[in-house]
């Protein structure tokens, strides 16, 4: 979004209004300032008091000065992307582009927004380089909307070092999840992991539950953490967990779930994986619930493996974006619609990254004055003395703050696969602290 506000000055009209005065004459006539009787020869009943004349009008008052102008400060927000590559988020900048876009035509908005969005192709050295022009180059005063696999983890320190901070709309790495200066607005992986198992466990009802993790390298402590938690929440232990890698045959690893008597698989892999799954698991004909990360929750995945062999869950982390005519929706599929955004969970995290980022901004109190030091230094303080930002599409509400890390959406709710649709099935959130 390149296309800007230009205000221009306004130039203040004073009108001068004169009242006019009447002159006082040496003829028999009534002055302004008096009342006078005329003498009778013969007595005759006074005349009844001439009413006095109405005072002078006073000068009306001069107008006041119309008040200046505002001057609505301009803002550049930046955001890093895999916009491309193998691991694609277009969605969540784009939707974030639209509520600023939005809010730049509100009459009432006190700021304006220049929003960039880079792409990374979710190549580190790209994710590097975007930031570091993002940051020196285009001077933006915070990061919002990003969606992207190696940003947290190659940036992160470089944020921190500039003071910036960054509203992820997906936080994707537990690297996102760790720093200072960014705070996902979606549950993300981890928070999701825990909130899935125990989906599976206390919502479905299984004690006999398979764990098969996507392995892209990334290290298993916090998956390791994750699982560790949904332990003492519930006090349930998982019958197997194991990894895959890219392009791993599925065929052992339902075999194994089989033998190993598990009724339900939670598979944490990406959208092709889930397709690949849950067609492998009906081949071998498997009776067990599978259970899905958010990345399976689209409508392509929904239709590629249209009526699943058994029960087939995904974890939508949002309000589900498939609940048309859920109130919660209404903004969001208004905006996404008008201006062409899919529909997905990472289009909505993009939409909230936003609006929490205006309500971070309004409250910095930035004047067109001030520079882009001043502006970070204004929107820092702002962001880790945040107000809760609070929406219905969010189960947990989202605050940024003063902490060493931010994993601030603790909350989830659940889809099933009906007949190739995604079908909500859990009417409240999920919220993890709940249980602690």
């Amino acid at each position: 979004m390149k296309s800007l506000w230009r205000l221009c000055a306004i130039a203040l009209v004073l009108a001068l209004v004169a009242a006019a005065c009447g002159d006082s004459g040496t003829d028999n006539t009534e002055s302004q300032s008096a009342s006078t009787a005329a003498p009778a020869a013969d007595p005759e009943p006074a005349d009844d008091p001439e009413p006095a004349d109405d005072p002078e009008p006073a000068d009306d008052p001069e107008p006041a000065d119309d008040p200046e102008p505002m001057v609505r400060p301009l803002i550049k927000i930046g955001s890093v992307n895999s916009l491309t590559g193998p691991v694609p988020f277009p969605e969540a900048s784009a939707a974030a582009e639209a509520v600023f876009e939005r809010y730049n035509d509100d009459p009432d908005g006190t700021f304006t927004v220049e929003y960039f969005a880079e792409d990374d192709a979710a190549d580190p050295a790209i994710a590097a380089q975007a930031a570091r022009k993002l940051v020196t180059q285009d001077d933006v005063a915070i990061m919002s909307g990003s969606a992207s696999v190696p940003d947290c983890d190659v940036n992160g320190a470089f944020y921190a070092d500039n003071g910036i901070y960054s509203v992820q709309g997906t936080g994707v790495t537990d690297a996102c999840f760790t720093s200072s200066n960014i705070a996902p607005i979606n549950t993300g992986p981890f928070a999701g992991l825990t909130a899935s198992l125990y989906f599976t466990s206390e919502v479905l009802g299984h004690d006999s539950i398979c764990y098969f993790q996507f392995d892209i390298g990334t290290p298993s402590d916090p998956r390791d953490a994750a699982v560790a938690r949904w332990t003492a929440i519930t006090g349930k232990s998982l019958t197997v967990a194991d990894l895959y890698a890219p392009g791993d045959d599925f065929t052992p690893f339902v075999t194994k779930a089989i033998d190993e008597g598990c009724t339900a698989v939670f598979e944490g892999g990406l959208d092709f994986t889930a397709i690949a799954f849950d067609a492998t698991a009906a081949a071998q004909e498997a009776s067990f619930d599978i259970v899905h990360f958010t990345s399976a929750y689209t409508a392509e995945t929904a239709a590629a493996i249209g009526t699943p062999a058994g029960d087939t869950y995904a974890n939508s982390e949002f309000e589900p974006f498939t609940n048309l005519d859920s109130p919660a929706l209404a903004d969001w599929l208004d905006l996404m619609n008008s201006a062409g955004v899919p529909l997905t969970s990472f289009a909505e995290g993009g939409y909230l990254a936003a609006l929490a980022t205006i309500q971070i901004i309004e409250a910095a109190g930035v004047v067109d004055s001030d520079d882009t030091d001043a502006q970070r230094e204004k929107i820092g303080v702002a962001v880790r003395e945040m107000e809760p930002f609070v929406n219905d599409m969010l189960g947990s509400p989202y605050i940024f703050g003063d902490a060493e890390a931010h994993s601030p959406n603790q909350a989830s709710k659940f889809v099933q696969l009906v007949d190739g649709e995604w079908v909500s099935v859990t009417d409240e959130f999920i919220v993890l602290t709940d249980f602690e």
